[in-house]
């Protein structure tokens, strides 16, 4: 018997997933129309919550771990830690809003706590639930994260810049040193000029805090797999973002010879997030405007790199 009323959607139930073809008005079916999207999972923000109270606290105590007593922590500590979580909140909730504006279902930001020095935290991740319907969309969701997150970063940095000292360098092997970005470089020589020599800048909390913003905002924008910035460089040239993503793998190999650290970070990148971007649908065209910040978040993860992040005095 001929069906004269076209099939428009069809749902097949697994366990855990939805497997949905939408064909709309196009004859034949092509594989864009096929994807996997996971079946609804209600959210726990308990988990949540409780993740971001022990990210603020190993924060805030790795931010002032020197100190002995308890009032003495909460002052040194809180403008550290209020600081990197705001600046951590704005580029996890950017990424948030960004797709609940688009219609993609994803978590609420998961912190990771880590209770050792420089920093007490890994960060945070969102998890995605359902597919990202155009490369516009991607974009959004990608540059959402990074854009809000550097420019706090860069508010904390100046302010906190203001309030640092210059002090001697201190004995070799006792102070672990912290490396500059092209950015940050610029910004101290344009608020205290020449650095004498033998002397180095002391960071105040606030700009303690901005630095690693910088530092977090270069690592999600390197155009890898799923970071940030392969979302954003899959947007503006499809594919071709996969020659970015090896020509990346190969520069971070190279500058492993001068900090063995970046041999970690690309064997977490290849483990866990591959090189290559999953296919988005075309969809709407990016604007010019969409395109000029795209570029943009490149030059800010130029600015924003630090070759050597950190090294003991020598």
């Amino acid at each position: 018997m001929l069906l004269k009323k076209k099939i428009q959607s069809v749902k097949v139930w697994a366990i855990n997933y939805v497997a949905r073809l939408n064909t709309g008005n196009r004859p034949p079916l092509q594989s864009r129309d096929i994807f996997i999207e996971p079946r609804q999972v209600r959210d726990r923000p308990a988990i949540n919550i409780l993740l971001f109270i022990v990210t603020f606290l190993t924060i805030t105590f790795v931010g002032a771990s020197s100190l002995d007593t308890f009032s003495a922590v909460l002052i040194s500590g809180l403008p550290y830690s209020v600081t990197l979580i705001v600046i951590l909140l704005s580029h996890e909730f950017g990424h948030y809003c960004a797709a609940r504006k688009f219609g993609v279902r994803a978590t609420l930001p998961y912190f990771i706590p880590f209770p050792f020095p420089p920093i007490g935290t890994m960060g945070a991740i969102i998890k995605t639930r359902s597919p990202i319907p155009s490369r516009r969309a991607l974009f959004y969701i990608g540059a959402m994260g990074p854009l809000p997150g550097f420019v706090l970063s860069l508010v904390a940095v100046i302010a906190g810049i203001y309030l640092s000292e210059i002090k001697p360098l201190p004995a070799p092997g006792q102070e672990l040193l912290f490396g500059d970005s092209l950015l940050f470089v610029m910004l101290v020589k344009l608020i205290h000029g020449s650095i004498p020599p033998g002397h180095i800048i002391y960071l105040s909390p606030y700009a303690w805090a901005g630095w690693i913003g910088f530092l977090i905002t270069s690592l999600n924008l390197m155009p890898i797999g799923q970071l940030d910035g392969s979302h954003i460089l899959y947007a503006l040239i499809g594919r071709k973002q996969l020659l970015f993503g090896w020509a990346s793998v190969a520069g971070l190999a190279i500058m492993s010879f001068i900090w063995q650290g970046w041999i970690i970070w690309i064997v977490l990148t290849l483990l866990l997030l591959m090189v290559a971007h999953p296919d988005v649908p075309d969809g709407e065209p990016l604007t010019a405007v969409e395109k000029t910040v795209g570029w943009l978040c490149m030059v800010i993860l130029i600015m924003t790199f630090v070759p050597v992040p950190v090294e003991f005095l020598q």
